[in-house]
């Protein structure tokens, strides 16, 4: 069996692998397909029998007349046989170096496998923002036509720049101090109109645009960590005028995220609460999507938020449906609760997150510190709305996750808050 090549379709190399074990691994899976991944994080340790050649800096070079068994194991890809059946390509330098007496660099750039054709490539992962090797990556050729997918995570490269005709493409600037050229990613967006899936990650960008935005037509996800306002003057996605429903969490360091979906296309997004409203108003706003289900999810932090549950209330003027969760209690006392009566009657369906902690049908000397201030303004404005001729049609329990018993605990004390308040009466199904 060990000469069937489907039999070999899959096969784990570690850095302890001698090469001619690498080697025999190749021969063995041929004709089938190759997913590489190749990581140098600590292969440069001093070996017995190392053939591999030193310069004056103490770098470790590829001997091809001698090769190495334990260093440079990738180069056997460089083989026209191989490199033509690599897929995908996951690379992870990890600078190269072991920082032991016994390490040594290893000199990248002079290995014959960077500079391999790889025709049927269509999948590429770089994964390391230190590092300054995905220089030499394709430098010749120029990135194949085949690839589809890109992944970096490093400073941005003018190697990046010929690429084209990708469907996914992620850039992760990492713990780069180097800025992002606002000009250079509107070029290369503008040579990947095809692209479905875009995904930025602390991408600091520097200088302005020289040209009009452009128009992703066909992107189903974009991905955003901490946008920036120039991010709008980069790229329109039409699409996003489907989107229907909003989630918004909380998170520490007075930071929110938010995640959108409609008719598939999904957009997520981190950045500071206080930023939310010009956040989803710059990236989304000249798509003008109807959001019709809101749900403002609990989250550590959000107490600290200040005043910036207010900021919120921007995309609630289409919505249906609006869920709101436990950790927003604070929110109740500045403008939020007003600014929810005064919504249009669109709003007909109304959900709360309950604390099972909670006891509202006993009036103690807790009630308030047990949350019972909550629980007397959603009836508040239960009532209000119902007073101006904007009823809900629905008011309930919004369901979160945790323990089946503290899931019954909550259902327990809405059923006695709801029957207790007499609800109902302000309530008009349908």
């Amino acid at each position: 069996m060990v000469n069937q090549p489907r039999v070999w379709s899959t096969v784990f190399v570690t850095q302890s692998d001698c090469r001619s074990f690498v080697e025999a691994c190749l021969r063995r899976s041929h004709p089938v397909p190759l997913d590489v991944t190749v990581d140098t994080s600590e292969v440069a340790r001093t070996r017995s029998g190392c053939t591999c050649g030193k310069d004056s800096r103490r770098r470790l070079f590829p001997n091809e007349s001698i090769p190495c068994e334990w260093h440079f194991q990738f180069e056997s890809l460089a083989e026209p046989k191989y490199s033509s059946r690599i897929h995908t390509l996951n690379i992870n330098f990890d600078g190269g170096f072991v920082p032991y007496a016994e390490s040594e660099w290893l000199a990248l750039g002079s290995c014959r496998f960077f500079t391999s054709p790889f025709p049927r490539l269509a999948t590429i992962k770089w994964e390391n923002e230190a590092t300054e090797h995905a220089n030499y990556l394709f430098t010749i050729p120029p990135f194949p036509p085949t690839l589809r997918s890109l992944t970096y995570v490093g400073a941005w490269g003018n190697f990046i720049a010929p690429v084209s005709n990708l469907t996914s493409f992620v850039f992760d600037s990492g713990c780069s101090s180097k800025g992002t050229s606002v000009e250079a990613v509107r070029l290369f967006l503008l040579n990947n109109q095809s692209l479905e899936s875009l995904d930025l990650k602390y991408v600091d960008f520097e200088g302005d645009s020289k040209g009009p935005p452009v128009h992703l037509l066909n992107l189903k996800s974009l991905v955003v960590c901490y946008p920036v306002e120039r991010l709008s003057t980069i790229i329109r996605v039409p699409p996003f005028c489907r989107l229907s429903s909003l989630q918004i969490s909380s998170s520490q360091d007075t930071t929110c995220s938010l995640y959108a979906t409609g008719d598939g296309i999904t957009f997520s997004a981190e950045c500071f609460a206080r930023n939310f409203a010009e956040t989803w108003g710059g990236l989304t706003g000249y798509a003008r999507p109807t959001i019709r289900h809101i749900r403002l999810e609990d989250g550590p932090g959000v107490g600290d938020c200040g005043d910036y549950g207010i900021m919120f209330i921007s995309v609630l003027s289409d919505a249906h449906t609006l869920e709101i969760g436990n950790g927003y209690f604070p929110f109740w006392y500045d403008r939020f609760l007003d600014d929810l009566k005064h919504l249009g009657p669109q709003l007909k369906v109304i959900r709360f997150a309950i604390s099972d902690k909670l006891e509202p049908f006993k009036r103690s000397d807790e009630y308030e510190a047990c949350g019972g201030f909550l629980l007397d303004q959603i009836e508040e404005l239960v009532k209000y709305r119902f007073e101006r001729g904007h009823p809900f049609s629905t008011v309930e329990r919004m369901v979160v996750g945790g323990s089946e018993w503290a899931n019954r605990q909550q259902d327990y004390v809405w059923r006695c808050f709801y029957g207790s308040r007499k609800l109902c009466q302000y309530v008009r199904p349908g």
